[in-house]
């Protein structure tokens, strides 16, 4: 009996002990953006932000930075987050980090070997989106402050969530998706562009957040393809919304077709999407049959159609439908001849569904895609027109 009760006391006083790696909040900063860039000196150049929680909050703002922004060189990446302590007191703490910066110079060299810390450190979660900073320094989309959230990284994180729901204009691409699809031999990897617009160094002021026209921003600028570790080029949102419906991945979105003469358009509100994929080798040619499913309603219309007649949606379906099958079938076409890449991750749904014919093509699946044949089927359904049933303007 005693020695069960001196057991269980060990193991209460071990319960009761401290944490062995714990760090006071007063010597550490939480790092929520990091930007790479060439080093003039050494390999790499590595900006953080750190962001200042007070400043953050209304409530306890004082009207000071709400980030700090600081920039050193080294070879690895590894090497300069642990010598940070040259410029900054405190240590930093990256399982905070929202986005990750690598400069358009860098992605172009193919100098990415340093996403093996990132994807290594135990410290450090894969939740956060990985962009390319097009036409300027990496460290200049940390340098920008926005009125909504003070912090340059939160921002953009929120941004690029906010757009793949609302319009399928980025992929939902975090760091292990990006390290997955390198990796894999049916797909070329991909990643979302940004661009500074206007004078950074105004972007970090105070006062770039208390004006209406802010003198700098961030904004997403299209999307940039990755192969062989390389950055060879650019596609605009309406391909990268094209990919995303042979991926599945369309959350919703607004698609704009003509409905009659003089260019007359109507909007559909996309709000439910299903991709179903059929992949398959014929006569030595990988085959793919895309059928997309779309349910929405009607966004606005320009046409003087009666919708409340019965089947007065066909038309407006058709347009869509035709629309749409050229527009995804143009974005393949555009990627067989501009890049000779797979991007929508077609070689990988042959992999599974024809694994047999895939064979020959894992080594160089470039082959299959450039002479693939591709059919799109794309079937909306108008649901509902919104509040309502008739067009405000009749004649």
């Amino acid at each position: 009996m005693k020695i069960t009760k001196l057991i269980i006391l060990i193991v209460l006083v071990n319960l009761l002990s401290g944490c062995w790696d714990r760090k006071e909040l007063m010597n550490v900063s939480i790092v929520t953006g990091m930007a790479v860039d060439k080093g003039d000196n050494q390999k790499y150049r590595l900006t953080v932000e750190t962001t200042a929680a007070s400043e953050v909050s209304p409530r306890t703002a004082e009207g000071f930075a709400p980030a700090n922004v600081q920039t050193l060189e080294g070879n690895t990446i590894a090497e300069i987050t642990h010598k940070f302590n040259i410029t900054s007191e405190q240590s930093f703490i990256l399982s905070h980090m929202r986005l990750l910066v690598i400069s358009e110079e860098i992605a172009e060299k193919g100098m990415l070997e340093f996403m093996d810390f990132l994807d290594r450190n135990r410290e450090i979660r894969d939740d956060f989106e990985v962009v390319i900073a097009r036409g300027g320094d990496a460290a200049d989309v940390l340098k920008v402050n926005n009125m909504y959230k003070k912090s340059s990284s939160l921002k953009v994180y929120t941004q690029l969530v906010s757009m793949y729901k609302d319009w399928g204009g980025v992929p939902e691409l975090k760091l292990n998706d990006f390290i997955r699809i390198y990796n894999s031999d049916g797909q070329t990897p991909v990643l979302v562009a940004m661009k500074v617009r206007g004078d950074p160094k105004k972007g970090g002021n105070i006062e770039n957040m208390k004006s209406v026209t802010p003198e700098s921003k961030v904004d997403v600028d299209s999307l940039g393809i990755v192969k062989g570790g390389k950055l060879l080029g650019y596609i605009s949102f309406y391909d990268v919304r094209n990919m995303l419906f042979v991926q599945n991945n369309i959350k919703s979105t607004v698609i704009s077709a003509v409905c009659g003469k003089d260019d007359k358009k109507i909007g559909y509100r996309v709000t439910n999407s299903l991709t179903k994929v059929t992949a398959a080798e014929k006569e030595g040619v990988p085959t793919f049959t895309i059928k997309v499913k779309t349910e929405g309603f009607l966004l606005g219309t320009q046409c003087l159609t009666n919708i409340k007649k019965p089947y007065a949606f066909e038309d407006f379906e058709k347009a869509i439908n035709t629309l749409m099958e050229k527009e995804i079938t143009d974005s393949i076409e555009k990627m067989k001849e501009d890049f000779n890449a797979d991007i929508f991750g077609l070689g990988e749904l042959l992999r599974e569904q024809d694994y047999k014919h895939f064979k020959k093509y894992k080594n160089n699946w470039d082959e299959g895609f450039a002479k693939s044949k591709i059919q799109i089927i794309f079937d909306s359904e108008i649901k509902r027109t919104g509040l309502r049933n008739e067009r405000l303007i009749m004649k």
